[in-house]
């Protein structure tokens, strides 16, 4: 079943530079599956679309538009993570400490804790929550 949503996203990420905080809001939907879940909403900022696939096992994260980009999250797990933009790939990893998601008759939220990795380096420790309500 396809319902619309309004979605809030929050991403806290710390670096040796100290603390950054990206929030969004977008309108979107939310198909719901036996099997999971899925939201799809606009980014603004990045001038494209999100998908986030949400199953018991995984979380799965796309991009597409200026930046396109596809995070994997599964706890306990190291996976690669590429970014393409408009000056070239970078090519990352995400180690995921955590993370898991609740569904409600009025919404949901998903939260992965996980570390951004660049060759083996540590870039980042990151909360990335995605928030919604059923319109």
């Amino acid at each position: 079943m396809l319902k619309k949503c309004a979605i809030q996203t929050l991403l806290v990420s710390n670096t040796e530079n100290g603390e950054d905080i990206i929030r969004t809001e977008a309108k979107g939907g939310c198909l719901i599956e036996e099997t999971g879940l899925m939201l799809r909403y606009a980014e603004a900022a990045n001038q494209g679309t999100a998908s986030l696939l949400l199953t018991d096992g995984l979380a799965d994260l796309k991009r597409n538009g200026d930046t396109r980009s596809r995070m994997t999250f599964v706890n306990g797990k190291l996976l690669p993570c590429t970014y393409v933009t408009l000056k070239g790939n970078l090519d990352f990893s995400i180690y995921t400490h955590e993370q898991s998601f609740e569904v409600s008759a009025e919404g949901g939220c998903f939260k992965a804790r996980y570390t951004l990795l660049a060759a083996g380096k540590h870039v980042a420790d990151n909360v990335l929550t995605v928030e919604w309500v059923f319109e």
